[in-house]
């Protein structure tokens, strides 16, 4: 017996409609995508991904092979991310960081208790944190506030976040925040932050594990 489609793969399926409806040759010119009859190119989280032309699913380059990107958080991102901005030219960085809640007017904005778990994760392992962030194509960037770990790391070639890390000791618990450009609520929604935050540290997790 065929297993039930969960709720996010309906809504991985509704977005694929929903991309179909935008004009493709405008996206590509706009965000400078490398594209053919058949699909849309573009690296995300270092990864790279192509997006169907036909029926817009969204696959990822692993292990030697292209395969189905079925992964809520990735597919809603890479969408948002193409679609969002409804201006003629791509949006531009402002290139100053801040806390997610300074582009935010309304809702929750405090994503400690998220991080808090991957903090833990990480703590006692800043040398393979480093080499996962350099893996996911991350930079390393002079040290702010004191964090043991601060790495710009492109989401896409056009959209970067930036991770600071800081380790726990006698008198603290470890700490691990994301800021995110200025101008991120012209990029993509703020709910969009979210699912992106939880594929990025998932992703930087298994990166470690591997590593290990």
């Amino acid at each position: 017996m065929k297993k039930p489609a969960s709720n996010y793969d309906l809504q991985v399926d509704i977005a694929k409609g929903i991309f179909l409806k935008y004009d493709q040759e405008f996206l590509i010119r706009k965000f400078s995508l490398a594209a053919d009859e058949q699909y849309i190119y573009l690296n995300y989280i270092n990864t790279p991904c192509r997006i169907s032309r036909k029926d817009g699913g969204v696959e990822e380059y692993i292990q030697n092979r292209w395969q189905e990107c079925r992964s809520f958080g990735t597919v809603m991102t890479i969408y948002d991310l193409l679609c969002y901005h409804q201006g003629d030219t791509a949006p531009v960085l402002a290139d100053q960081w801040c806390a997610v809640g300074t582009f935010v007017v309304t809702g929750v904005t405090n994503t400690e208790t998220f991080t808090k778990k991957y903090a833990a994760i990480f703590d006692g392992h800043i040398t393979e944190l480093k080499n996962a962030c350099e893996k996911l194509g991350g930079a390393l960037q002079p040290t702010m506030a004191g964090a043991d770990v601060t790495y710009r790391i492109p989401v896409t070639p056009f959209f970067p976040v930036l991770l600071q890390f800081w380790a726990g000791d006698e008198e603290f618990p470890p700490k691990l925040i994301l800021l995110w450009d200025r101008n991120t609520h012209r990029f993509l929604h703020f709910e969009t932050t979210f699912y992106l935050q939880g594929d990025l540290l998932d992703r930087l997790k298994s990166c470690m594990e591997e590593i290990v």
